[in-house]
Formats: C-alpha cells, structure tokens, sequence
C-alpha cells in the first residue's frame, strides 16, 4: 500500500529475489494455515460456532508441525528463489492453486507491464441475479533491508505464532486471505447471487500501473461488478484490544510537487544575488507556517460520530460533532493533536526532499525540492497548485507535478457492502462498532472506482496497531497464524451476506 514511508523510493521497487522468495516460501506457508481451515469446509455453514472453535483448536495444535514441514520446503526451494523472477511466477503459483480447485484462469498484460510483471484474473460464478463483487490485492512488495530484521525478510520463518515477511500485511496476507475465502465459498457449494472476481495486480508500490492496464484493457470484465474490496481500511486493536472494525469508504489523492528555482553558478566564496537556494528555501518556509483550511468530508464526519462513544465528556460531544468541536478552541487544540486525526481534517503539506549544490564551496545553477500534498477526496488539485503560488508569491519559483493525482474516493457509507461488513463484524463482537476511517495513504481504488465501481478498504485482520505501524513498509513485519484464519472466516462471512 502507498503509505508514507522515510527513505523509501519508489524506483527501487522490489523486484526479483525477494518477490520470488516469498512466492515460494513466505505464500506456500500462509497457504498451508488457510488450507486447514478449508479442510473443515462445513465450518462455513449454519453449524458454524461449533466447528469454528474446533477448528481453531486444530490450527493451533498443527503449527509445529507446519514449521518442520516449511523447513523441508525451504531447503528444497532456496536454490529457485535465488533465479530473480517477479510478479508473473507470483501469478503463475496462484493459477496452479486456483486450476486444482477448478477456477478458469486468465494471466495478462504481460506485454504492457514489462518483463516479469502480470496480471491475474478468475471469477467464481453466481446466479447473475445480482452484480459481482472483486477481491483484488496486489502482489508487489517494498524493499526490505535484512539487517535491520530479527530474521530473512524473505523467509517466511513461522516463529511464535506468527508468519514472519515482506509483505505479510501489505498485501500478501490480504490477498491470501481473498483467495481462500473464495475458495471456501466454492467447497461449501454457497449459493450466490453475485460472481466473486479475483483479481491480482502488479506494481502497486510505485505507480499502479497493474491496476491501470487492467482497468484499460479489460473493461468487460469489470462491467458487472459493483463493489470492490482491496486494502485500506484498517481494524483498530490497542494492547490487545479491539477498538473498532474498520471499511475505508475514502482515501486523500497524491498530489506531490517538484519546486525549483535556477539560478547562475559560480564559486561559493563570492555570494551573489543569483544564488538560487535561498530564494528556494524563502518559498519553502511560506509554505511550511502555511496552515491548510479545516474541512470535514461526509465519511470522516461519520469517522468522528461513531469512534465519539469511545471518549468521555466534553470529548464525546467534540467528536459527535466534530465541525462544531472544531470551532471550540480548546477542542480544536486537542483534536488537532492527534496526527492522523488532523491529516484527515485537512489537505496536508510536507516538505520532504531538498537539493542544492553537490559540492560546498559551489553555487548551483539550480534548487530543488520535493514536497508530499496529499488533498482531501472533494478537493481540486488545480487550486491548490493556485493556493501554492499565492503563498509563494514569486514567479521564480516553478511547480511541477510529479504524480498524476487520481481520481477522488468517497464510496457510501450505508451500502450493501458496508451492511454485510457490519453483520459480519456484529457476528464476531456485538460490543465492537465498524467505522470508517480515511486513508491518508493511497492504493489502487480510485484507478477501479472511475469506471463505476464502488471501492472499499477492508482489512480481515486484527493486527495490534503497534504491530502494523512499525510492520507495514517497515521492519519485522508478520501476520499471526490466528490472523489468517480469522481473516479468512471473517471475509468469507462478509462476502455471504452481501449476497
């Protein structure tokens, strides 16, 4: 998932060992925890409670002896996942499960995503009576430096509970968490009223471009869907608990700018007035004590309203209503304090790259500086790029942009969707509400959204948020084998409701 993360450039993607590592060691053993899950495929049906309980029993009593039987797989497979192969042996392992279990398989786009990269696509039918519903994840992963790991990266090491590797939050244990639920919908013989699509992108991490050819080339395998579910839509559990169930109805567009300024070199011994870096640094601090209006978008505003019963008073009544609180200035104060809080009230700024002379005793013939926008859904990037300039006030001073910003998210809030995600989570908890959290982030919905699909973020995880923060694009990151099976129970059970 696009999250904003320190040092991390997108042209040094991951591609190669690592991906492959985890297609042949880190998925096979994720695989292997669903698969006892599915072996209970009744578990599914209306005797659910009963069986659900057994078969946590049997997954936990199994995982030493998954650990001896990935051992053995890893030796056999260590040599293979040195050979460099990307996202379309990715695809290809997947097409192997799906074949057996006896799904039509479809990779494509290999031409237009360059070598290695693929696409992936299948489709469990319905009845039709109904549109489909699409599962997508995407199979690329970000860097990952082993020396600041407690283990390979790419290992797929089963330790304390957990599965440990690149991508086993973002997204790969999402993806297998879409696979086998659909899967288990096709064992247990579940009626549907909606095709369930399943869809696996590259390159997400670095410029959507899986998700983009897919959306161009195969329009007429997206014309019947009506919602899809993807990443972006966090569960909150702090110290153990959880807090709330999270469906990401929006996301903040990606607006970033390249600022330069040019100027004449010459030897830095002799200041001039031509030294572009001071002008450039002027422009930057107008931007940085520059403070972005406050707005509240319709899904934030229900963000607010439900997590509000989690507060006690005067808090509870800020949050209710959070556009009043807002004009409370010690609510105000408080409910800015909060970073992700306040990065949802407003479009947000951050200065975050900047380049003058490669040697200190020249003047440059340039500055530069990259700065990270990210806009609220409803906002129009054409004026804040005016807003800039104003705030600037120097026509030297030049901006370009340096993504595309997609299109604006904002899905509803009160679908059929999000009802079968609430019965779904009542059904695990009725004390835990489900809320829905912007992503201040990006992913590929808004790419699927602009051709009339109504997208959403979905996490069938209970990851502690400690976990997932220092995890996702960071070090150390793991899913618990626990996860993957509610994962799978949780998300088969939302996509049998929405039928």
């Amino acid at each position: 998932m696009g999250k904003p993360v320190c040092g991390y450039n997108p042209a040094h993607r991951l591609e190669g060992t690592g991906l492959t590592r985890w297609r042949v060691i880190v998925m096979p053993i994720m695989i292997r925890a669903a698969l006892i899950l599915l072996s209970f495929s009744s578990v599914v049906s209306a005797q659910s409670a009963d069986k659900l309980a057994a078969m946590r029993s049997d997954l936990t009593g199994q995982v030493e002896g998954m650990k001896k039987r990935t051992q053995v797989m890893v030796d056999s497979v260590f040599s293979f996942a040195e050979l460099g192969f990307q996202e379309v042996e990715t695809s290809r392992y997947l097409t192997n499960i799906l074949e057996k279990e006896g799904f039509q398989v479809m990779i494509t786009d290999t031409a237009e995503l360059g070598a290695g990269r693929a696409n992936l696509y299948t489709r469990l039918k319905g009845n039709g009576s109904k549109k489909a519903i699409a599962l997508v994840h995407h199979m690329d992963v970000v860097p990952a430096t082993a020396s600041y790991w407690d283990v390979d990266p790419f290992s797929g090491t089963v330790k304390d509970g957990y599965i440990w590797g690149r991508g086993a939050l973002d997204m790969k244990g999402e993806g297998i968490a879409h696979l086998m639920s659909m899967i288990a919908l096709k064992r247990a013989g579940v009626q549907l009223n909606r095709d369930i699509v399943f869809i696996a992108n590259s390159d997400e991490e670095s410029g959507s471009t899986g998700a983009l050819m897919f959306v161009r080339n195969h329009p007429d395998l997206l014309k019947d869907v009506e919602y899809l579910v993807t990443e972006g839509g966090d569960n909150l559990v702090e110290n153990g608990t959880l807090k709330y169930f999270g469906v990401g109805v929006s996301e903040k567009r990606t607006f970033w700018q390249k600022v330069t300024v040019k100027g004449v070199p010459s030897h830095g011994s002799r200041p001039t007035k031509s030294n572009p870096v001071p002008r450039l640094v002027a422009a930057l601090n107008k931007i940085a004590n520059y403070e972005t209006p406050l707005h509240v978008t319709p899904g934030v505003d229900k963000f607010f309203r439900d997590i509000s019963r989690m507060y006690p008073e005067p808090r509870k009544t800020w949050l209710s209503n959070v556009t009043a609180g807002l004009k409370n200035p010690k609510a105000k104060e408080w409910i800015l304090s909060n970073v992700y809080w306040n990065a949802i009230l407003r479009n947000t700024i951050s200065l975050t790259g900047l380049t003058g002379s490669n040697k200190t005793n020249v003047i440059p013939p340039e500055a530069t500086a990259e700065i990270d926008i990210r806009l609220l859904p409803d906002q129009n990037p054409v004026d804040m790029l005016a807003t800039l300039q104003k705030i600037v006030g120097d026509t030297a001073v030049h901006f370009q942009r340096l993504i595309e910003p997609k299109a604006p998210l904002e899905s509803p809030t009160n679908s059929d969707f999000v009802k079968a995600v609430e019965r779904a989570a009542h059904d695990r908890d009725p004390n835990v509400f489900v809320t829905t959290p912007m992503l201040t982030g990006a992913t590929d919905r808004p790419i699927y959204q602009k051709v009339g699909i109504k997208a959403y973020g979905l996490d069938p995880f209970k990851v502690e948020s400690s976990d997932a923060q220092r995890g996702v694009h960071g070090n150390n990151e793991r899913i618990s084998l626990e996860n993957v099976g509610f994962g799978v129970h949780y998300l088969y059970d939302i996509l049998r409701y929405v039928q």
